[in-house]
């Protein structure tokens, strides 16, 4: 869509009826799957203020996660997150601002197969890991802390044995798709996305249509 087109309609359309239409109409989106072998640790890693501390998070970071996703525009974003603290699938690491507890940047890494993703043709094997889900803080942008934290997340994963990484991003997103090939990955396969929010769907098109009901969880 032309982007004074989307500027009108956000000035005609009221902001409640813009998020009505959000949730209920679906949206066919291209996902890039991204894969890097034989990973090497990186030893001089973005500088970032010293400010700033980067840490695994656990349960007792409930609240400070909870704020994060709020700055996403709704509560289903935290009741789809929460979850992977208690799972033995996912890591989670955050950049927190030592000044008042906040987070500031949050990303996701998987250590292990699950079926959502296996829906996208990634089986992880021993060794093998997978980068989702990096989110910055509106207000702590622009500082560097997407750029460390995807070499954190690198590290994590050479710390921990890998020697496979893979990561998504949408088609959509040109800087993150440059960022990553920067960092050596290349493509591994595009497949389309079903988001249809009214009703909690973000899964590969095709494994949807099949399987319309099946329960995945993330």
């Amino acid at each position: 869509m032309n982007v004074k087109l989307q500027e009108l309609l956000r000035v005609i359309i009221p902001k409640e009826i813009r998020l009505f239409l959000w949730r209920i109409v679906p949206k066919i989106h291209i996902v890039n799957t991204y894969i890097l072998t034989k990973p090497k640790l990186i030893c001089n890693p973005q500088r970032i203020e010293s400010k700033y501390s980067i840490n695994e998070i656990s349960q007792t970071d409930k609240e400070q996660l909870i704020k994060v996703y709020r700055y996403r525009g709704s509560n289903s974003y935290s009741e789809q997150i929460l979850p992977r603290l208690l799972s033995n699938d996912w890591i989670g690491l955050a950049v927190f601002d030592n000044a008042n507890g906040n987070i500031a940047y949050i990303a996701w890494i998987i250590i292990r197969s699950i079926r959502y993703f296996e829906e996208f043709g990634v089986h992880l094997k021993p060794r093998q890991f997978l980068l989702k889900d990096g989110f910055c803080v509106p207000e702590y942008r622009h500082q560097g802390l997407h750029t460390r934290m995807e070499q954190e997340r690198i590290n994590y994963c050479v710390r921990n044995n890998a020697d496979t990484i893979f990561i998504q991003i949408l088609n959509s997103n040109k800087k993150g798709i440059d960022s990553v090939i920067n960092n050596g990955y290349v493509l591994y396969n595009q497949r389309k996305i079903i988001q249809w929010s009214l009703f909690g769907v973000y899964r590969e098109l095709w494994s949807f249509l099949r399987s319309p009901f099946r329960k995945i969880v993330k």
